[in-house]
């Protein structure tokens, strides 16, 4: 039986095939509501206070790789 996550959980484990600076630290997948979702996170490191911190977002993954002519990266 293959994993499923629970409601409103996600899982992400290190990018290990990252390599540009732009692309995500970590990648995952997880359950919002009723639908999976694909996440990435990124290490950064806040200006005024030097604090690190974690940036994530997620999407759907039929929105992966955008519309026709996107020229945002897929993750």
């Amino acid at each position: 039986m293959a994993f499923e996550h629970k409601e409103n959980t996600a899982t992400v484990f290190e990018n290990d095939k990252k390599s540009a600076e732009n692309q995500p630290d970590f990648t995952g997948k997880g359950k919002v509501g009723d639908e999976i979702m694909e996440f990435a996170m990124w290490r950064r490191t806040a200006k005024s206070s030097g604090n690190e911190y974690f940036y994530m977002s997620f999407k759907k993954p039929s929105d992966k790789y955008g519309n026709k002519g996107s020229s945002k990266p897929a993750f």
